[in-house]
């Protein structure tokens, strides 16, 4: 897709020249048509094809310009950005504001779009499972059976973490049959189910590069992949931090033992496989920048919070060497400060600059960082304190960070695993800041802990709008009550 790597430029430049609301811009993502619903009933051939794209459309739905993940990374505090696009400034403004759902709403696509795309890949996935179990006489039944488990998992798992509520469906049609949806804790359990049916699919399976072009230097397994994802929807969909009691924490245990043992990594061809959000516009220079909350982790000489009437601040030190090596200083501001100054901050995120000037190379969706944190995180919740430090020790906190290694008291151990969160892997998977910051009552007062149904689905139910966010909802439950500042 050479015409993004052009567009970015133009974009970049121009954000110095305007002064408009919103910086536009039409990336002409590809919309590929569904086959026919007949053919998709009965041809293995066209049933296969579809199973091939499952990965490609859930990937590319959940990292799409046009939906919830930069605006829900902002909302975070982790990145930072004033311009309009994407809800953004509407969502990250302070102090924070209800979503605004109404279908007239100009952002009303982050929310609407990825709805309809991943209720989308839930049908297609739906049919290939259906067909694989009739006995369709594919090349690689358990291929075919296993991709339409993981197209089920990942379409409602993903749903899950960002509304309030699902419709579920697999091969049998509607679980309720009476229409109603389910909240998002039985839609995650019910995800995990179709996840693990996927993984006792996996062993002897190879995908092909055609349907997920792993990078050349993973050694991870598909299969280690799969239960990895399990350990990421399962803690990630808590919506306060009194939820984390509820985890099954044994079964996150047994997700990461059977994890990615290093960085899962996916080829993009700037084509058909591309990272828009976050890896492309929340660290592009002249678009997103990192949160001073982030910055002030690693120097708590440098304010957390961008502080009144400054529109410079000196270069922060830190003992971790990533401040230098995944970070850039910056000494100007490209911000409307009638926005609001506290969307400033003197850093970005460099350490994708390889991606955002090859476009065609590696990068990481599921770092073995992060599967090593639920780790963590499990055995101290599990009250075993040392294993967490040893895990956390043994990590990107020491062989990347070169700090010193923490001491095995669980508070400490926390921080620091909420640290490596928002420090070493913030850029890789789909608003995974704005998980932790949630899971951790850290998202500031007012900010919608999860998205209501959009406006045009509901008024196409047809069903009364509502929103979340601001004062609307059930406090600590639909919008934050505490935060970080």
């Amino acid at each position: 897709m050479k015409y993004l790597r052009n567009l970015l430029m133009i974009s970049a430049v121009l954000l110095f020249a305007v002064s408009c609301e919103d910086f536009s811009l039409d990336l002409e993502v590809p919309n590929y048509e569904h086959p026919n619903d007949d053919i998709l009933t009965s041809d293995p051939v066209a049933l296969t094809a579809t199973a091939g794209g499952l990965l490609n459309n859930w990937y590319m739905t959940v990292h799409d310009y046009t939906g919830p993940c930069m605006m829900m990374q902002t909302m975070a505090d982790v990145s930072t950005c004033s311009w309009g696009n994407v809800g953004m400034n509407d969502m990250s403004s302070e102090p924070r504001k209800a979503w605004n759902n109404l279908p007239s709403y100009g952002y009303q696509a982050s929310t609407n779009t990825y709805f309809n795309a991943l209720y989308s890949v839930l049908s297609d996935a739906n049919t290939i499972v259906a067909a694989a179990e009739k006995g369709t006489e594919f090349d690689d039944p358990n291929l075919v059976k296993m991709m339409g488990k993981v197209g089920q998992a990942f379409s409602i798992g993903y749903l899950a973490l960002v509304f309030d509520r699902v419709w579920l469906s697999d091969e049998s049609g509607p679980i309720n049959e009476d229409g109603t949806s389910a909240d998002y804790k039985e839609a995650m359990a019910f995800a995990l189910q179709k996840l693990d049916e996927a993984i006792a699919l996996a062993d002897g399976v190879t995908v092909p590069t055609t349907w997920l072009p792993i990078g050349a230097a993973n050694t991870s397994t598909f299969k280690q992949f799969l239960n990895s994802m399990g350990a990421r929807m399962m803690v990630s969909n808590v919506r306060n931090s009194a939820q984390k009691s509820d985890i099954d924490w044994d079964k996150v245990i047994a997700y990461t033992d059977n994890g990615v043992t290093s960085d899962y990594t996916i080829f993009m061809d700037d084509v058909v496989w591309y990272d828009l959000a976050p890896k492309t516009y929340l660290v592009y220079p002249g678009w997103g920048r990192t949160d001073l909350y982030v910055i002030n982790m690693m120097d708590p000489n440098t304010p957390a919070y961008w502080p009144e009437g400054e529109t410079v601040l000196p270069e922060s030190t830190s003992a971790d060497a990533r401040l230098a090596s995944d970070y850039g200083y910056l000494s100007s501001q490209n911000f409307n400060p009638t926005r609001g100054t506290y969307h400033y901050s003197s850093y970005r995120y460099k350490a994708l600059d390889y991606y955002i000037s090859e476009w065609v190379t590696d990068v990481v969706e599921f770092s073995a960082s992060e599967n090593e944190m639920y780790m963590a995180e499990a055995y101290l919740h599990k009250n075993n304190v040392a294993m967490a430090a040893e895990i956390v020790n043994a990590g990107t906190r020491v062989t990347r960070g070169g700090l010193a290694p923490v001491a095995a008291d669980a508070s400490a151990v926390a921080d620091a695993i909420h640290y490596e969160r928002c420090v070493e892997f913030a850029y890789t998977g789909m608003a995974l800041s704005f998980f932790e910051m949630r899971k951790e009552d850290l998202l500031q007062k007012g900010t919608p802990l999860h998205f209501p149904v959009p406006g045009k689905a509901l008024e196409a139910i047809p069903e009364e709008n509502y929103t979340y966010g601001g004062t609307s909802g059930v406090a600590g439950e639909d919008y934050s009550t505490g935060g970080w500042r």
